[in-house]
């Protein structure tokens, strides 16, 4: 594996967002590291998800990676090789499959901090966050269904607006609130990090200008 893979892996071990497919991407990337065809992500020594396509029924992983987020153990992700006959990765792959492992570790754990942070705060509690940020009404809109798990498209679909459009108000958004992703955003109405005030009524925006007409 060239050092542009390994750190093109680690970019998208790094991409959270959305944090509702994190688990499932970032174990097609490990996988794709090092040559699996397929996996099997247990979670909770119960729940899993599997690869497209799944790995044959009766094979055996070439291994399995015990995912640990700090003291934590947050699943188990098994790979399996395309070759039936090859029953284990070689010494090269297992270095790559440990660390990417570590990677995919810490990044479930915090995508299921963020949403469970976020869930505890939706509802009545993130009306009240949405009410004192510095967005137009139909930017809470769109801030509360992104909280809400929804994706660009599915905002758009229920907004009736086009994806671009939504697009455009995650920017101002982002910019209005100072967050740099989705992920940040959530983190911010889950009250990770603090909201700022709104400036007043009539949907003045921070500098005291008018907000764009909606």
């Amino acid at each position: 594996m060239s050092l542009f893979q390994i750190m093109e892996t680690a970019e998208s071990l790094l991409q959270l967002d959305p944090i509702r497919t994190y688990p499932q991407r970032g174990a097609e990337q490990v996988a794709k590291a090092v040559r699996a065809s397929a996996f099997r992500l247990e979670r909770n020594g119960k729940d899993a998800l599997l690869s497209d396509p799944a790995p044959m029924p009766g094979a055996e992983p070439a291994v399995s990676l015990a995912l640990r987020s700090g003291r934590e153990v947050v699943g188990t992700l098994h790979l399996f090789l395309p070759d039936p006959n090859e029953s284990r990765l070689g010494e090269d792959e297992m270095r790559v499959a440990r660390w990417g492992a570590r990677i995919f570790a810490r990044g479930i754990g915090y995508t299921a901090r963020l949403a469970t942070e976020g869930g505890r705060r939706y509802g009545e509690a993130v009306e009240v966050a949405l009410k004192r940020a510095p967005l137009t009404p139909r930017e809470r809109d769109v801030v509360g269904l992104l909280v809400g798990g929804s994706s660009t498209r599915a905002i758009a679909e229920t907004t009736g607006l086009t994806v671009s459009t939504v697009n455009t108000y995650l920017k101002r958004i982002f910019s209005k609130l100072g967050v740099h992703s989705r992920v940040e955003l959530i983190a911010r109405m889950a009250g990770t990090a603090p909201m700022p005030e709104h400036p007043g009524a009539n949907g003045a925006t921070p500098n005291g200008a008018a907000s764009p007409a909606e």
